[in-house]
């Protein structure tokens, strides 16, 4: 026995060998991404990492911020601004060179797409002097309001929580920068802290910044989001004892972002700008590089009562891990050489490695490379395809003998070794003919068959996944909800499935002696096609570079990068060896039978043990070069997808689009072993299909909900308010029949299941539900129903119009007056009791005949924002008036301009009418006031109908807010 057969069993090209190393790299890979997912551990105490740090004052400082729902219009929200102050104080004590601003001056009126706002900051600012002389600042910002429906354990306690620990960290570690924090209030209100931010000096001081946010319930912070490739040097850049030991990121997440497939916003989209309108900025220059680091796991408990510090993933690991990132990154950002004012910002790249190492290039490069591969990859195709044909010339098994003819008896010995004497006229030659001319046409369309098998098998593949989410859409759409990765492999297992048995039905097993060179031919073969989609992708992807500026497709880049080219000399070799071995050659009418006969004899004892031939070496070589490497990208790219997309479906994303990203995922996880899948066992296919049926058919019937992964619905109650009550003139033309207050409430969700959830709420039963689409949450359905007279909500506060003919403390709400001060320009007064936010609605044009084209607010700024003005086109339709001082009268001058002329009763044409709604907001609740001290007895606001919701919601159900206002009171107006 030769060295060759003695290693052929273990290291051949052999059904045995490569199942066992492509398990165990897909396995080695699984446990890799899972493992390296999880949160590292706290340092120890005494280690340098923990310098300047202390997180056992962090856990304090979580515990106060997070101790109760603050959202912007609540006193609790006082409360929290005021512990913050007073920490800011202590840590500014005795260091000059640490200033506070307390900026209760700073205020901004800006416009969006669809809706305006006057803002009155109350942000909290601390700047610390850089050592050296540059005029640059890194700005670090977090918001410390929370929703008015969850205590904001990690939106955004985390990172308010993290920026006290660093200022306190860079006082007592100065660097050569300016480090400016803007500890920000009215983030969850529409990023309205961010723009006051804008107002105040030293935003004129700043060049890059880093914002903390959290979009989940917490887990690993990742990095967002990133203006260009600069700040994400902050990375390599921090000192050794501040670098980032678990980096995590993916432009993937800036790329959704960026196309509005994430349905969220940040205070990102304001330092850069890239959030900016108007005939100026219809491609707005970058305003400021920075990024966007947050939390992204667990979004079925965001903006929910479960984002309070003890329900958090990971707990105090989740806030050292915010804490680590945003001290390395920051440190390294401080580090930097001063930007040139005339630099470009040059899109990146930028994804981390198994959290050990993040890894960021030029999305030029990225190109540059795809442009040259995308040349060369044609050529590398056509050397593939000549060696194929090479391969397969070899590959003619030698012709099937004729049969003897039957000897004769009497002959004797020698004429039975004889062959018969051919004649004149004999059919043996056409018959011969015919023979082999069926015999070429087989293997024309075997040899056609084998290289359609692929695409076959891809084809195939995509049906059958769009018919699994079709199933899973049409019978459990919300499944991926809380078993995300029971999904996946669901859809992973139907793909190897269709995608091995089609290759193996191409390419079936075969004893015979020259298998060796037959199953280099299949996988070149394979090999050949799937290099070839590989370069379709890369082209697609180089198009999306070039158009779209996407980043997320460098792991296309990879797959056509490491996918072999060429069958290797190694298995040339040893095909040779087994052809000189086994004798395999051409026989004639001159070859003798007795050597034929010997050769099919030493054959069959070859194989009679079955023995499968096998190259040697090589395949291995290729698969450790196609396997691994895009295993790992896209396996971290999976996981990070169903993380972040599997639980948005409750806030209307499309459940079509989650489950197909899926599938698209595992059908290309399946991918790189293909060429190898003629040679898997037989093993894995039959435990393909009990762990599909298994999974598939477990997650079709089981319910989609739970305790810890809630269905999520949208709360908001509504008070139409008579007009008798509420206008101090009676100019405002506004009539109605109401002698009481109108009370509903409204619930939104997924229509799946909001009819599911509707019946546990005691008001609502025997109720007429009036259930329409919802207008901003595209896929979801709102039903509204009358709330009754015992849960009828209460503002609180003391009246501040008790002189008014007619008010009592229960029933007034607001006061407002409209005088129109000219033929196109109306003032509004509008004062809400116990509120310090109020809302302006205006008709369409199409409906009132004109359009608002300016406003201002008496005491604020003139004029709107550079980047955000009113669109002139459709006017203003809203306007949002926030206020830092409680029963704040708003004063607001309203410009606008006729769209069409009406005709008035006596028929002549005059100006259109303006019209719409005014309206204030409350957000504060009796449960979420807990110990707040701020009010006694009647002065306490309430809304019975959410805490009803709170109550009565089954265990699988989470309320969060519909709006700013959980309660909004309004009454029309006309003038």
């Amino acid at each position: 026995m030769t060295i060759t057969s003695r290693i052929r069993p273990i290291l051949g090209y052999r059904t045995l060998p490569t199942t066992t190393l492509l398990v165990l790299i897909y396995i080695i890979a699984l446990i890799s991404i899972f493992v390296s997912d999880q949160l590292a551990s706290i340092p120890h105490q005494g280690s340098k990492k923990l310098k300047w740090l202390n997180l056992d004052l962090a856990r304090w400082d979580l515990e106060h911020i997070a101790a109760r729902p603050h959202p912007y219009n609540s006193h609790a929200n006082d409360a929290v601004r005021d512990y913050i102050h007073s920490r800011l104080k202590d840590m500014a004590d005795g260091r000059d060179y640490v200033h506070i601003d307390n900026d209760l001056k700073s205020n901004t009126s800006w416009a969006s797409p669809t809706f305006s706002v006057y803002f009155e900051g109350t942000n909290l600012l601390v700047k610390i002097d850089g050592t050296g002389d540059s005029d640059e600042a890194v700005l670090f910002s977090a918001h410390y309001d929370s929703v008015s429906t969850a205590p904001g354990a990690t939106d955004d306690g985390m990172g308010v929580t993290t920026l006290l620990q660093l200022i306190e960290y860079f006082a007592s570690n100065r660097t050569e920068k300016t480090a400016i924090f803007n500890i920000n209030n009215g983030e969850e209100d529409w990023l309205n802290g961010a723009h006051a931010f804008w107002q105040h000096p030293w935003s004129n001081l700043t060049t890059t910044f880093v914002n903390l946010e959290g979009a989940a319930a917490g887990g690993r912070p990742m990095l967002f989001r990133s203006t260009s490739l600069q700040p994400i040097q902050g990375y390599y850049t921090a000192p050794r004892t501040a670098r980032v030991r678990s980096p995590h990121g993916n432009v993937l997440s800036s790329d959704a972002f960026a196309r509005g497939v994430i349905r969220s916003g940040t205070d990102f989209s304001v330092y850069a700008g890239s959030d900016r309108h108007g005939p100026n900025f219809e491609n707005p220059p970058v305003r400021m590089e920075g990024l966007d680091i947050a939390f992204y796991k667990g979004r079925s408990r965001y903006h929910t009562k479960w984002d309070s510090p003890s329900f958090t993933d990971g707990g105090e690991l989740s806030l050292w891990a915010m804490i680590e990132v945003a001290r390395g990154v920051g440190s390294g950002l401080l580090s930097q050489k001063p930007q040139t004012k005339e630099a470009p910002s040059r899109a990146g790249v930028y994804f981390d490695l198994f959290k050990s190492v993040m890894v960021s290039f030029r999305l030029k490069s990225l190109l540059t490379f795809n442009v040259v591969a995308l040349v060369v990859g044609p050529i590398v195709l056509a050397l593939l395809y000549v060696l194929a044909a090479v391969i397969g010339a070899g590959d003619t098994p030698p012709p099937v003998p004729p049969k003897r003819p039957a000897q004769q008896s009497g002959n004797g010995a020698s004429a039975s070794n004889r062959p018969p004497a051919r004649t004149f006229g004999s059919s043996d030659g056409q018959d011969d003919a015919s023979f082999w001319s069926k015999l070429g046409t087989k293997r024309v369309l075997i040899r056609i068959w084998q290289h359609s098998s692929f695409w076959v098998a891809l084809v195939v593949t995509t049906v059958v996944q769009g018919l699994l989410v079709w199933g899973y859409v049409a019978l459990n759409p919300f499944i991926i909800y809380t078993h995300p990765y029971s999904v996946l492999l669901s859809a992973f297992t139907l793909a190897y499935l269709t995608v091995v048995l089609t290759l193996k039905l191409a390419f079936p097993s075969s004893p015979i002696k020259h298998a060796t060179i037959s199953r280099e031919k299949e996988k070149t073969t394979i090999l050949l096609h799937v290099h070839f989609l590989a370069w379709v992708a890369l082209l697609f992807a180089t198009v999306l570079i070039a158009k779209a500026r996407v980043g997320g497709v460098y792991v296309i880049t990879a797959w056509q990068r490491r996918a072999p080219r060429r069958s290797g000399s190694g298995s040339s070799s040893s095909d040779s060896d087994d052809d000189r071995r086994h004798g395999q050659h051409r026989g004639d009418e001159r070859t003798p039978l007795l050597a034929s006969s010997t050769a099919a004899s030493n054959g069959h004892a070859g194989n009679k043990d079955g023995d499968e031939g096998g190259a040697i070496g090589w395949w291995i070589v290729q698969v450790l070069l196609s396997v691994p490497l895009f295993l790992a990208l896209l396996g971290q790219i999976a996981l990070m997808l169903l993380d972040s997309m599997s639980q948005t479906l409750t806030d209307g994303s499309s459940a079509a689009t989650v489950y197909v990203a899926t599938a698209f995922v595992a059908v290309f996880l399946v991918l790189p072993i293909a060429p190898y899948s003629p040679k898997l066992h037989q093993g894995l296919t039959y435990l393909a299909i009990t762990v599909f049926a298994i999974t598939t058919t477990y997650l079709w019937v089981v319910f989609p909900f739970t305790h810890d992964d809630p269905f999520k619905v949208f709360f908001q109650q509504r008070v139409k308010l008579n007009p008798d009550t509420v206008f101090l003139h009676s100019n405002t033309n506004t009539t109605t029949s109401l002698s009481a207050p109108k009370v509903t409430t409204l619930l939104t969700a997924s229509p799946v299941f909001l009819h599911s959830v509707i019946p546990y709420l005691p008001s609502s039963r025997g109720k007429d539900l009036n259930c329409t689409q919802d207008v901003r949450r595209a896929g979801l359905l709102t039903c509204e129903w009358d709330s009754g007279a015992r849960l009828v909500p209460y503002p609180g506060g003391k009246d501040p119009w008790g002189w008014w003919p007619g008010s009592s403390s229960s029933s007034t709400w607001l006061k407002a007056d409209v005088t129109r001060t000219s033929w196109a320009s109306a003032k509004i007064t509008i004062q809400g009791r116990n509120t310090r936010n109020c809302r302006l609605y205006f008709d369409s044009p199409e409906q009132s005949g004109v359009k608002v084209v300016r406003y201002t607010v008496e005491g604020g700024s003139r004029g709107m924002q550079p980047g955000y003005p009113v669109d002139q086109e459709h006017g203003a339709t809203e306007v949002r008036l926030w206020s830092r001082t409680w029963d704040r009268t708003f004063v607001v001058d309203v410009d606008w301009e006729p769209t069409r002329l009406a005709r008035g009763d006596n028929g002549e044409e005059e100006d259109g009418t303006l019209s719409g709604k005014i309206a204030c907001e409350w957000a504060e609740y009796e449960s979420g006031m807990v110990d707040n001290g701020s009010f006694r007895g009647e002065e306490k606001a309430k809304i019975p109908a959410f805490e009803e919701v709170l109550t009565f919601l089954p265990e699988w159900a989470a309320v969060t807010k519909a709006a700013d206002g959980l309660v909004e009171a309004w009454v029309p107006f006309s003038v």
